[in-house]
């Protein structure tokens, strides 16, 4: 008989907020009811066996088609036997509007329930994307969960940056690691692109760097350095997608815009409850209504 399997003792320790525990057992649980699978460990791991067939991810939209394209095969356990962790999720959220034609229309239209519509089309989608070579950026491992180009109703070329979260929360800063030499280095690729894009008020990057708000910083300058380097891309945001149970992502997002000169579509945070709400008003057809079904009972954590 499926049962929800092992859960970690120390969730309320790591988050005590209580939502990495109630998460776990949120996964647990749709895997026996939803998925009808067993578990691997703890209850939130799909064996090895029912990972490789793809079960991590919504059935549809070729998703688990670009999850194998994307990596060239190969089998990673946190991204395709982790229901909890993040990796899987931005396939399960933007793969389906990558089909072209009215999905494209469909994003769109949900992309400018939060862009004040300014969006006239949505382009290109790039699941776990970084611009190339890494040199001519910020010289790192910075990437983007997701990545949209689209047509700004100015005429000119935009770019979206999303970073996707679950449960995670910030993550510590390693001494003698060439990040921590880039967050303390004046001269370093963050600094001077921190400085060209004219993003923050005055003083603001002691503060960015702390373990709080570097990876929000990260991702956004990632950005910035690709409008920096193509002049042809005339706006960039950076997108923070995240449960609203997930506080941690609430506060620093709030505290992050106020380290912002300006916020014209600079920096969103949206929650997965705001997304899908927009996804279900503009919802095309019956097949991506199931796949909102999917999602909002396969994430929503009451």
């Amino acid at each position: 008989m499926l049962d929800t399997g092992l859960q970690y003792i120390k969730d309320d320790v790591i988050d005590s907020s209580g939502f990495l525990r109630r998460a776990r057992k949120h996964q647990s649980q749709f895997r026996v009811d939803y998925l009808g699978l067993g578990y691997d460990g703890y209850g939130n791991y799909l064996t090895e066996e029912d990972a490789k067939e793809g079960h991590n991810f919504y059935d549809g939209f070729g998703i688990f088609d670009a999850v194998k394209k994307r990596y060239n095969n190969k089998y990673s356990k946190p991204l395709c036997a982790n229901m909890l962790r993040s990796e899987h999720i931005p396939f399960n959220f933007f793969i389906p509007f990558n089909k072209g034609g009215s999905s494209n229309t469909y994003l769109k239209n949900v992309l400018n329930d939060f862009f004040n519509d300014s969006i006239r089309s949505t382009d290109d989608i790039k699941i776990e994307y970084a611009p190339s070579p890494k040199e001519h950026y910020l010289n790192d491992a910075t990437s983007f969960d997701a990545y949209i180009e689209y047509t700004h109703r100015d005429g000119a070329k935009g770019i979206i940056g999303i970073e996707v979260k679950y449960t995670e929360k910030e993550y510590k800063l390693k001494l003698n690691s060439s990040e921590a030499d880039k967050c303390n280095t004046a001269t370093s690729s963050y600094h001077l692109t921190t400085k060209a894009s004219n993003l923050y008020k005055p003083g603001s990057v002691e503060t960015l760097k702390t373990d709080k708000f570097r990876q929000i910083w990260r991702n956004h300058i990632l950005g910035e350095s690709i409008l920096l380097k193509h002049p042809e891309y005339k706006h960039f945001t950076s997108l923070t997608l995240f449960p609203e149970g997930n506080v941690h992502f609430v506060e620093a997002s709030r505290e992050y815009i106020d380290k912002l000169a300006n916020n014209e579509n600079k920096f969103l945070a949206v929650t997965y409850e705001e997304f899908f709400s927009s996804c279900k008003k503009y919802c095309p057809n019956e097949e991506y209504n199931k796949w909102l079904n999917y999602l909002t009972e396969r994430y929503i954590v009451t």
